[in-house]
C-alpha cells in the first residue's frame, strides 16, 4: 500500500469518526440546552412572581445569570424587546428561539414548546403568565428526560458507528 493510500485511508477514517462524534455531541448538547432553558424559565418565573421587574429588564438579567447555552435566547429576546417594544415580547421571543435552536441542538418539538410559550409571553397578568411558564417547564422536562434517555443509549453507538463505518470504507477501498 502506497503512502497516498495510507493518507487517504486516514482521512476517510478521521472524517467518518468525526461525523459519529459530532452526532453523539449533538445528543449530549441537546440535554444540556434543555436543562439550561428550564433554569432560565424558572428564573423568569421568580422575576415575575417576586420582583415585578419589567419584562425587557427581567430577560436581560436572566441572560446574564443563566447557564450559557440558553442565555443567548434570553439575551436576543431582551435586545429585541428593548429596541422595538411595540412589536411585543412574544414576537421577539419566537425570533430568538428560531434563530438559536439549531446552534443549541434543540429538536423541532423543543422549538415548538418554546414558540408556544412565546405566544403567551407578556400578554397576560402575572398569575396567568406564571401558569404558562410552569406548563412550558413541565413539557420541557418531559423532553429533557426523553433526550437524556436517548443520549444515554445512543452516544456510544454513534461514536462506535462512526469509527466502524470508516474502517469498513477503508477495508473496501484496499
Amino acid at each position: 500500500m502506497s503512502l497516498l493510500q495510507w493518507v487517504g485511508s486516514a482521512f476517510v477514517l478521521t472524517a467518518s469518526a468525526g461525523l459519529g462524534f459530532y452526532k453523539a455531541e449533538r445528543l449530549r448538547k441537546r440535554v444540556e440546552a434543555l436543562r439550561s432553558v428550564q433554569a432560565g424559565l424558572q428564573l423568569l418565573d421568580t422575576e415575575i412572581a417576586f420582583s415585578a421587574t419589567p419584562l425587557p429588564r427581567a430577560l436581560a438579567r436572566i441572560a446574564r445569570v443563566c447557564a450559557p447555552p440558553a442565555a443567548v435566547i434570553f439575551a436576543d429576546a431582551a435586545e429585541g424587546l428593548e429596541s422595538r417594544p411595540e412589536v411585543g415580547a412574544g414576537v421577539h421571543w419566537e425570533a430568538a428561539v428560531g434563530k438559536r435552536c439549531a446552534e443549541l441542538a434543540l429538536a423541532p418539538a423543543d422549538e415548538e414548546i418554546l414558540a408556544q410559550f412565546g405566544r403567551t409571553l407578556g400578554v397576560s397578568d402575572r398569575e396567568d403568565q406564571r401558569k404558562h411558564i410552569r406548563m412550558a417547564l413541565e413539557r420541557l422536562s418531559v423532553q429533557e428526560r426523553e433526550a437524556a434517555g436517548e443520549a444515554a443509549q445512543r452516544v456510544r453507538m454513534w461514536r462506535s458507528l462512526g469509527i466502524l463505518a470508516g474502517l469498513a470504507v477503508v477495508v473496501l477501498l484496499m
